[in-house]
């Protein structure tokens, strides 16, 4: 009996460790099939592609819109919950339901189902939390500091579209840009400028595209670098 439990401790031991370094449990899949709504709009489907992106780029599970799958994520948007709330329920035949009471609340119950779920050499685990979900305040927003070439400024955007998307997932819902026009040359066609205003374009269409709203900051007295000084912010 005594070299039983240092025997039984080793095993315990061993099972964390196979868990901690990412063995795949039994409940894991390769396949996960996701069900939209009959009548979804580009919103939803752009959060489905997101959902699908996640998961796919974590572990070796695919996402499939059709057939048959071991896992079913059914997407659904129901009146009821709480603006930008969400539910995470079992769903009927087998399978997870995520639902939104509006678009904006779908999104954040797929980043809190993401965020509850587990990806190893296995596949894809889907979370065990249920409940539901309402923000407590109607504005979530961040600012992003699009100038002073920082990562806003300088990383290749779709570095910073992924960042917008994460932080929609966690629940943010305006996204700040500024344009500042120090950094845009010499009016508003001269091609420093152009290739700014793309950029901030792109950035704040990645938040649109997921339902989020996107601020434009600038400042009243602040203009092109050919500008009369006299007109320039100090």
């Amino acid at each position: 009996m005594k070299n039983a439990i240092p025997s039984l401790a080793a095993l315990v031991i061993l099972m964390v460790a196979s868990q901690a370094c990412g063995v795949s449990s039994p409940e894991a899949t390769k396949s996960v099939l996701l069900a939209l709504p009959s009548q979804a709009g580009l919103v939803i489907e752009n959060i489905g592609q997101v959902f699908a992106r996640q998961i796919q780029q974590r572990c070796e599970a695919k996402v499939v819109m059709g057939g048959k799958a071991p896992l079913t994520v059914e997407f659904a948007v129901v009146k009821g919950i709480g603006a930008e709330g969400y539910r995470i329920e079992d769903r009927r035949g087998g399978g997870v339901r995520i639902v939104g009471n509006d678009e904006r609340g779908l999104l954040y119950g797929v980043g809190k189902f993401l965020r509850t779920s587990r990806y190893d050499q296995g596949g894809f685990t889907a979370g065990d939390w249920r409940g539901i979900s309402v923000p407590q305040k109607p504005i979530r927003g961040i600012y992003f500091a699009t100038h002073f070439n920082n990562f806003y400024h300088d990383a290749p955007v779709e570095e910073v579209q992924r960042y917008v998307e994460d932080l929609a997932l966690w629940g943010f819902n305006v996204i700040a840009v500024w344009y500042d026009m120090r950094y845009a040359g010499n009016g508003y066609d001269d091609p420093a400028a152009v290739t700014f205003r793309a950029r901030l374009h792109a950035i704040g269409e990645s938040a649109k595209r997921l339902g989020l709203d996107v601020a434009l900051i600038m400042m009243a007295n602040e203009s092109y670098q050919n500008s009369p000084a006299a007109l320039r912010a100090d």
